[in-house]
């Protein structure tokens, strides 16, 4: 049985950490606990705290499947591009922080002795060379974001250059929906850019899968 642990391979890792993000998503679709109703009209009761709520949503979204696409347009349309863009970075990176120091505690506390040295330094080149770049990729992509962020807490990437990567992939994501957000008023009007945000990345992320499939 040890032989058999030792030869995990680390390439399961997102995918079930992806599996267990979505399985979170299914049981509340299922349940009815949260909608995309719900998640608003809560937002919008707390008037001029929604903006902290919002950050606090966001932050949730590791654990909760809160609509974060939903929530920057939500930002953009009460308080304006600027402030909806600072709203909608503040509240993701903190919510892809957490994720990652979640994640880098559980390493540094050797709870992957699962995975032998080899292995380990395999995921660490793969990640160098394309993790980075799935990293900003993932930002648009529900789920993809919470799976990344905690996945690059458990390779060698250091947190500064984490935060980098995930500003630089954050803030067009915001300005992208705050900017829909601070234009488009109607509930209703906002289907055609959330579904373009969702995929437009959607198709890179395919073609970025294959391309690194035939390498």
């Amino acid at each position: 049985m040890l032989d058999k642990w030792e030869t995990f391979n680390w390439r399961y890792i997102p995918l079930i950490l992806f599996t267990v993000f979505l399985m979170i998503f299914i049981i509340f679709e299922l349940s009815g606990l949260l909608t995309l109703e719900d998640a608003k009209n809560w937002v919008l009761s707390f008037d001029s705290l929604a903006g902290l709520v919002i950050i606090l949503m966001l932050i949730i979204d590791l654990v909760i499947p809160v609509p974060s696409s939903v929530l920057m347009t939500l930002a953009g349309s009460l308080y304006g591009f600027f402030w909806g863009v600072l709203i909608g970075t503040l509240g993701s990176l903190l919510a892809s922080i957490t994720g990652f120091c979640l994640t880098r505690y559980i390493r540094k506390r050797k709870a992957l002795t699962f995975i032998d040295e080899s292995e380990q330094k395999s995921m660490n080149k793969w990640f160098t060379q394309w993790g980075e770049g799935i990293l900003i990729l993932s930002r648009m992509v529900p789920m993809l974001t919470e799976t990344m962020s905690c996945f690059a807490g458990l390779t060698g990437i250091s947190f500064l250059r984490f935060l980098v990567i995930i500003i630089i992939g954050t803030i067009p994501v915001t300005v992208y929906y705050s900017y829909f957000g601070s234009h488009l008023h109607s509930v209703s009007e906002w289907s055609f850019p959330l579904a373009a945000g969702v995929i437009i990345p959607g198709i890179l992320w395919i073609f970025l899968h294959k391309k690194i499939k035939n390498t």
